[in-house]
């Protein structure tokens, strides 16, 4: 689901069924998106210096990035009984590679090649959270994402 705010922010929240990585929660400059318009393209780097000038939010936002990049990642995790310490703890995901990740209004795709966009992945995205202990060990919770890959 992509909810867009006002101004130049889109929130892209996905779910996990099956075992199957659907979607990731993922914050970045833009508006709703759509497949039926030519893809708007910029670079991570330039989003919060006008770069998305002239974005209407009726196509696809294509957001390139390169090795080194640094993407602050917003982490929120609550329940019955439990929440996460410290409240949104500083976290960063660092591109390793050029890569590209184009949202729309049909999810989010992450790719090394732009042109491998609408080509089926050939390992499907996974999400896993699990709880487990081992003797001398604490108990804990592993959240592991891994995304597809093409």
């Amino acid at each position: 689901m992509l909810e867009a705010t006002k101004g130049e922010r889109i929130v892209a929240r996905g779910w996990s069924q099956r075992g199957r990585l659907v979607g990731l929660s993922v914050l970045t400059a833009a508006a709703l998106g759509c497949t039926h318009a030519a893809p708007m393209r910029v670079r991570f780097a330039d989003i919060g210096h006008g770069a998305l000038e002239g974005f209407t939010g009726e196509e696809p936002l294509i957001v390139e990035f390169e090795p080194g990049d640094t993407l602050p990642v917003n982490l929120e995790l609550s329940g019955d009984g439990f929440e996460l310490r410290p409240l949104h703890p500083a976290l960063e995901l660092v591109a390793t590679k050029r890569c590209f990740l184009r949202i729309g209004a049909d999810g989010m795709q992450l790719v090394l090649d732009p042109e491998d966009f609408d080509r089926a992945p050939s390992q499907q995205g996974t999400f896993r959270v699990g709880f487990g202990a081992a003797r001398g060990q604490p108990a804990k919770v592993d959240i592991v994402i891994t995304a597809p890959r093409r």
